[in-house]
């Protein structure tokens, strides 16, 4: 009997150090994919806030809008 519950314990383990390798990987792959999307200038695209689009009056304005035509998304 001692030996069953050895094996089923080192079973229980196995799974364990399985999963959390499965999330570390999973995790990693995430933020690399993040930080290869912040390598590559995507997170240069300006963007316009609500108030910014109504303000019409504003000197930079067609400057802006500009801007946010060359940025493809």
């Amino acid at each position: 009997m001692q030996k069953n519950a050895f094996v089923i314990t080192a079973a229980v383990i196995a799974i364990i150090v399985a999963a959390a390798l499965a999330t570390l990987g999973l995790v990693s792959a995430l933020n690399g994919q993040r930080s290869g999307l912040e390598k590559s200038g995507r997170h240069d695209c300006p963007r316009l806030s609500a108030k910014a689009a109504q303000d019409v009056t504003d000197s930079g304005y067609g400057q802006r809008l500009a801007k946010l035509a060359h940025c493809s998304r």
